[in-house]
């Protein structure tokens, strides 16, 4: 009975355990970047090393590559429009478009982030429109792939870390994550208002929506610096959040990830054994896609502004 009940045990520690698929790239590959194709359930993958960007299939083998190897700078970021097949890949230094329907895939600079400029995350909204956010000054900037150039449609406050942007699905809000807080900005009016948070939330690198009711939008908050994954519930009017504790979870550097449709599914590429980011260029595991639980409850709001926004 004992043995029957320790194995039970084991089954179900291991159904805990999330899902893992080991990616068929070179060790000296680094993935810093992942989006979800839905039409083809595939994921593009970026290095952070040599600068391309390969199609992955879901059981971790590489069918092709988009942008070649020893492409100018390590991605940054990605981001998927399935109607119309374009990637768009992000540096530090310029934003890229990649028509990955077009026989060769053809691929185009669309703006720079200036000599004195730095871009951290991208995102594309419900309508299609793109955006991406600067970190030197803080601002939120809208793409225009027809005139291949950026414009600047706000700005939020001086804080450290790079910034977390994302665009929710009334294609009417985005969102930065930065310093610890968290700020609503209407793209039309440039308007930027800080949300009520329960608690400071700092060294956010990603935001990923895992889902979104008539009472919240549930985002998972990449910390990749902190190692660890943990959900927001924001509330719908996108004016106050709070920090589900009871959904973190720890990974190898979670730098970035994306949802699949049915779940967020986890980057880790061992980036923190590269040399720029004070490794020693030898990963001791390979490259690997693993999910995260985001959990969704419906949370209700609080009466009092300044006390944790949403209380489960």
């Amino acid at each position: 009975m004992r043995s029957l009940f320790a194995i039970l045990v084991l089954l179900v520690l291991a159904g805990c355990k999330p899902a893992q698929v080991t990616l068929a790239l070179d060790q000296g590959f680094y993935p810093s970047a992942v989006a979800h194709d839905p039409v083809n359930d595939r994921f593009f993958v970026g290095s952070h090393a040599t600068g391309a960007i390969a199609i992955v299939r879901r059981d971790g083998y590489v069918a092709a590559t988009v942008r070649p190897e020893q492409a100018p700078h390590p991605v940054v970021q990605l981001a998927y429009e399935p109607k119309l097949r374009r990637l768009w890949a992000l540096t530090s230094g310029a934003v890229e478009a990649v028509d990955t329907g077009a026989l060769p895939v053809r691929r185009t600079v669309i703006a720079g982030a200036g000599p004195a400029g730095r871009f951290t995350d991208i995102a594309i909204d419900g309508r299609g429109r793109v955006y991406v956010f600067e970190a030197i000054r803080g601002e939120v900037l809208a793409v225009d792939p027809d005139r291949r150039a950026v414009r600047s449609i706000a700005r939020v406050p001086e804080a450290e870390g790079d910034g977390a942007l994302l665009a929710l699905p009334d294609a009417g809000t985005l969102l930065v994550a930065r310093g610890g807080s968290l700020w609503r900005i209407d793209p039309g009016a440039g308007a930027v208002e800080r949300v009520v948070l329960g608690a400071p939330l700092p060294d956010v690198s990603q935001l990923v929506l895992a889902g979104s009711d008539g009472v919240a939008h549930h985002v998972a908050a990449f910390r990749g610096r902190a190692n660890e994954i943990v959900t927001l519930h924001i509330g719908a009017d996108v004016r106050r959040a709070v920090v589900d504790s009871g959904t973190r979870m720890r990974y190898d550097t979670p730098l970035h990830g994306a949802f699949d449709g049915r779940e967020v599914v986890v980057l880790l590429g061992r980036l923190r054994h590269h040399p720029s980011f004070g490794g020693d260029g030898r990963p001791n595991l390979p490259a690997r896609l693993a999910t995260y639980a985001a959990g969704t409850p419906k949370p209700r709001l609080a009466a009092a502004d300044g006390a944790p926004a949403l209380v489960r």
